[in-house]
């Protein structure tokens, strides 16, 4: 009987027999009480599951924790960077405005025996893509992961448990109390 709690049609029955089979003043307040369920439930979600979602959603896209230490990492004089792939004869090379960057990693430090075919270094470099700093792809993606993460599973488990553990008990014990217990002995 829990699951046909969420049931619509089977609760426009419910209101539908106690309108033909109970006196006028008692259907009036089960109807009451399930108008009053219905018009909450709405404005509950509205005010306080949407916004926690939009928020959660927030974190999810923008990811401003891992944004923020890509910034502080940018050395002097780097614009941006970008992630460039290595390809078998020890280079990496991106592409920007139709033109291909290619540049051998032992140029810049790194050992082409710890990269394989299509392995990523950070390339940071200026509006001219002139290059300042070339570093090994760091752990800024996978916080960038976990911030995700944790943004769209915030933004589903928050608003079920807020509906769960603080509306629904507060519903079934005042103004929905009344329907609750008419609809469990139906």
């Amino acid at each position: 009987m829990k699951s046909a709690v969420f049931n619509l049609s089977a609760q426009r029955f419910a209101l539908m027999w106690a309108k033909e089979h109970l006196p006028t003043e008692e259907y009036t307040e089960i109807k009451k009480s399930y108008d009053f369920l219905i018009k909450r439930t709405v404005a509950f979600v509205v005010i306080c599951c949407i916004p926690v979602i939009i928020a959660f959603m927030f974190l999810a896209f923008n990811a401003p924790f891992s944004k923020s230490m890509e910034n502080a990492a940018i050395p002097e004089g780097a614009t941006e960077y970008v992630m460039a792939k290595v390809d078998y004869d020890g280079n990496f090379y991106w592409t920007h405005d139709s033109k291909k960057y290619e540049y051998a990693l032992k140029d810049y430090g790194l050992s082409s025996e710890n990269y394989e075919f299509g392995d990523k270094v950070k390339v940071y470099i200026n509006d001219a893509q002139d290059i300042i700093k070339v570093t090994a792809d760091g752990n800024y993606s996978n916080i960038r992961n976990i911030e995700v993460g944790v943004g769209v599973i915030g933004s589903i488990l928050i608003p079920v448990l807020l509906i769960l553990c603080v509306y629904m008990p507060i519903a079934y014990r005042t103004f929905g109390k009344r329907w609750i217990e008419f609809y469990k002995d139906f």
